[in-house]
């Protein structure tokens, strides 16, 4: 839906805004202008929303994520955006959303949005350009939203016959609002500049490396250089961002802390959490459960500390969904929930723990194949076996903390600092 903003600029809705919606955008910039006119449209640009605070986008500074509070439209500028007219599934959601954090940190390729534009164009490359960036992830949904997903342009997007506009697309931006945020640190940007310097450092060593995905397939081919990109990657500054950014919003960590905000976007802000943690696995859980096992299988030091990383970041995003759902519930808009405890060598249990720690995951069902019978050890296969769960001082903030032992593995996890106490059938209620 086309916003008029000729009098005042303005900011995407996020009362409305949904994940996965494609956001199109123009700006006053010259090349702005020459797209526009070479594809006869009102837009230029193109993003999609992939939480309820963020985009993705392609722009010079490559592939990034970007906090739409922060993103004012200029006056006169229009903004359309477009949902699919059939919904997508979580599946396809999920599959959208990895392709575009997958591609983060993404070189931008202005001589291939150019030739997308004015014709010319030559085999494509891994580089992006925003509406590249938007079919390409679509298209890994099996959701073809254009004829060639590589060379497309945003009025392309625009005109596909799969989207329908959205409504109240856009609000006004007060005065007052827009320098609030002068002088507030923008974490989004920070971790741009972080994942720039990482793979700047990681191309000087292997011009092919586009993401951090690729980053790994050369580490794993050249271990020499892993003291080389751990020092980038310390460098880089991208392994205290999280500290900058629980020291700028320490009430989104505690629920008492909350009462301190207006509440009408505190509510907002509560139920978009939870939202966002309905729409598909945790990407913590996801990135911790590859470093886990990435680092195990390769004992290189860069996947350790990643994985160090990952794993209190999943703590941490824990402790954020527990305290917007606490303020909900004590504020009567939230029925309490329990979480629930999996019972070990269940169908959820293997799911969990297979995003949580694939190596074990893989270690006990070799097992139970092997034995014939899964009542035996998770760890060695041994029968007889107890179910159990950590103790509450041990337990992860998120994740699988039960397993079934065999006396022998209990007493060994309990030399390593892993406590564990019989798993009653109340504690799974």
């Amino acid at each position: 839906m086309q916003e008029d903003t000729d009098t005042a600029a303005v900011k995407l809705n996020s009362a409305t805004l949904k994940v996965g919606d494609i956001v199109l955008t123009t700006t006053t910039a010259p090349i702005s202008k020459v797209i526009r006119f070479a594809t006869s449209s009102d837009i230029s640009h193109a993003m999609v929303c992939v939480e309820h605070s963020s985009v993705i986008d392609a722009t010079s500074q490559g592939v990034q994520a970007r906090n739409i509070q922060r993103m004012f439209f200029e006056p006169g500028c229009v903004v359309h955006v477009l949902r699919l007219r059939m919904a997508m599934s979580d599946e396809q959601l999920a599959a959208v959303k990895n392709f575009l954090r997958g591609k983060i940190g993404t070189q931008y390729s202005k001589k291939e949005a150019i030739q997308t534009v004015l014709g010319g164009r030559q085999q494509w490359t891994k580089k992006q350009f925003c509406s590249r960036l938007v079919a390409q992830a679509f298209a890994a949904a099996g959701i073809q939203l254009v004829d060639d997903p590589n060379f497309c342009s945003p009025a392309s997007i625009k005109n596909s016959q799969l989207l329908v506009a959205a409504g109240d697309a856009t609000v006004p931006v007060t005065p007052e609002e827009a320098s609030q945020w002068e002088g507030i640190e923008d974490i989004p940007q920070m971790m741009r500049h972080a994942i720039n310097a990482v793979l700047d450092s990681a191309r000087v060593l292997n011009p092919g490396i586009q993401t951090f995905d690729d980053l790994h397939v050369h580490l794993i081919a050249h271990p020499e250089d892993d003291a080389a990109l751990c020092r980038a990657l310390e460098a880089s500054g991208y392994l205290s961002i999280w500290q900058r950014e629980k020291a700028k919003n320490p009430w989104q960590y505690d629920h008492e802390l909350m009462d301190a905000m207006p509440a009408p976007q505190l509510e907002e802000y509560c139920w978009n959490v939870l939202a966002d943690e309905r729409s598909g696995p945790n990407r913590y859980i996801v990135n911790r459960g590859g470093y886990a096992l990435i680092s195990k299988q390769s004992g290189l030091r860069f996947f350790s500390v990643m994985f160090d990383l990952y794993d209190r970041l999943a703590a941490l995003h824990r402790t954020r969904v527990d305290a917007a759902s606490r303020w909900l519930e004590i504020n009567g808009q939230l029925a309490p929930i329990a979480q629930p405890v999996l019972r070990p060598h269940t169908p959820e249990w293997f799911a969990a723990l297979e995003l949580w720690n694939p190596s074990q995951a893989a270690m006990t069902r070799a097992a139970i194949e092997v034995s014939g019978n899964a009542a035996v050890c998770s760890i060695c296969a041994d029968n007889p076996a107890r179910d159990y769960r950590l103790e509450v001082s041990g337990r992860p903030a998120y994740g699988v903390d039960t397993l079934r032992l065999c006396d022998d593995c209990l007493e060994i996890r309990a030399t390593m600092g892993d406590y564990f106490a019989p798993l009653r059938s109340e504690d799974e209620h």
